[in-house]
């Protein structure tokens, strides 16, 4: 798996977690500002520099325990902060139930965590055929609320995803993460906190509970008027409340409350 670092003197460590059509990229900005801590920012299997590999999407629990032997081999103290959003918010997850062990702390958005049902599921499906088209990448930005400087970057990603992975990957977030691998977070004694943007789609807000309800020390949050790629649409929104996070294990006052 391909991995870039950042800051790596410093401590401790942070695994970055990228989504579903994009790579480790996306992660640059938010781990440069944070300098008091190392980055850890995979290409998961399938995507970015890994698909350039060659590499391909294993599954949920396989990728998973080789996030976690990457944390073993480059993490200060063989441990780290788990950071995720959408796909990398559903593999955090799963990483820190099956190796709770090495997890300091989890913050996890947009985790579809209960799959993808009816329309919303069958138009996932559907767009698999358009992604070779330029056009279907451009336009996804437009809807993503990229800013400018990204959207080259998004779209070559976006190309570039190997077109199996992707489908093995669509068809297992969009079954949902079974109950009994969520049930690994009941061993997890690190601080979890589960985030949706305000405006996500609701089967996304309604999973929070799947997820926090699970952890000793779990909690939730939406982040304000957001939708689901909050760390583009606000990345200053972003920083502060993953700042906050990392520095106190509590969530931002900034966050809304989910109930």
């Amino acid at each position: 798996m391909h991995l870039a670092e950042t800051h790596p003197s410093a401590g401790p460590s942070v695994l970055f977690l990228h989504g579903g059509n994009v790579a480790g990229w996306m992660w640059r900005g938010q781990a440069a500002a944070l300098p008091d801590h190392h980055g850890l920012i995979p290409d998961l299997p399938g995507f970015g520099a890994s698909a350039a590999a060659g590499e391909h999407w294993t599954g949920l629990a396989a990728v998973a325990d080789e996030l976690a032997g990457l944390i073993r081999e480059h993490a200060h103290d063989r441990r780290a902060h788990v950071v995720g959003l959408s796909l990398g918010g559903i593999v955090g997850t799963v990483l820190a139930a099956r190796h709770p062990d090495i997890v300091r702390s989890v913050f996890v958005t947009g985790a579809a965590v209960r799959g993808v049902r009816g329309p919303v599921r069958a138009l996932g499906l559907a767009q698999l055929r358009l992604w070779g088209r330029h056009g279907y990448w451009s336009g996804l930005a437009r809807a993503y609320r990229l800013p400018a400087d990204s959207v080259d970057e998004f779209v070559t990603t976006g190309l570039g995803i190997d077109r199996g992975s992707a489908r093995r990957l669509v068809h297992e977030i969009h079954d949902g993460v079974p109950a009994a691998t969520l049930d690994g977070l009941r061993s997890l004694d690190a601080p979890l906190l589960a985030i949706a943007g305000e405006r996500e789609r609701r089967a996304i807000r309604a999973a929070l509970p799947d997820i926090a309800g699970r952890a000793p020390h779990g909690a939730t949050g939406l982040a304000p008027g957001m939708h689901h790629v909050w760390s583009a649409e606000d990345p200053d929104l972003f920083h502060r409340v993953l700042a906050h996070w990392l520095a106190h294990a509590e969530p931002s006052p900034e966050l809304l409350p989910t109930t």
